[in-house]
């Protein structure tokens, strides 16, 4: 290899390997409690929603609901739990299920000055195992987890099945 080939080589592995090498640092410095901005996501985040049993799977229970982002920030949901639920999933209910549709609300953003809605016929949440001494009227706490650490629980109100 001539001394220019070799220089010429060595400039282009370092030109692509120190991005890697940088980004690298960059992630193991960094823990999920002190991102940037996201230590506020509970306090920017308002989430109004209801809840309905399944017309024909007992126990399975659906949500829908609206989430708002009233900062400029945008904010991550890293998971959604509830003391009713065995587990809650995303579901929707036109398209083909799979683990990552699954698992869309535990690293789903909502971006800085936006307002989502996950309706009837969208995306909504599926409750696993939603016990029958909950009654139409009753409020269920949903608790939205966010990167950062912070949580945020709310109310959604059981509905009839109509």
């Amino acid at each position: 290899m001539k001394r220019v080939q070799a220089i010429l080589a060595l400039s282009l592995a370092v030109c692509v390997a120190a991005p890697f090498a940088a980004a690298s640092q960059a992630f193991a410095q960094t823990t999920d409690a002190d991102i940037p901005g996201q230590k506020n996501a509970s306090h920017d985040i308002t989430i109004d929603g209801w809840m309905r049993r399944s017309k024909h799977i007992h126990g399975l229970a659906a949500a829908y609901f609206t989430i708002r982002n009233t900062s400029s920030e945008p904010h991550l949901i890293s998971g959604v739990s509830s003391t009713d639920c065995t587990d809650i999933d995303a579901y929707h209910s036109e398209q083909e299920m799979n683990e990552r549709t699954a698992s869309l609300f535990s690293h789903f953003t909502i971006p800085g000055n936006m307002t989502m809605v996950f309706p009837e016929g969208g995306y909504h949440l599926i409750c696993k195992d939603f016990p029958d001494s909950v009654k139409p009227g009753d409020s269920v706490p949903i608790t939205f987890s966010f990167l950062g650490g912070s949580r945020k629980t709310v109310t959604f109100k059981l509905r009839d099945r109509s």
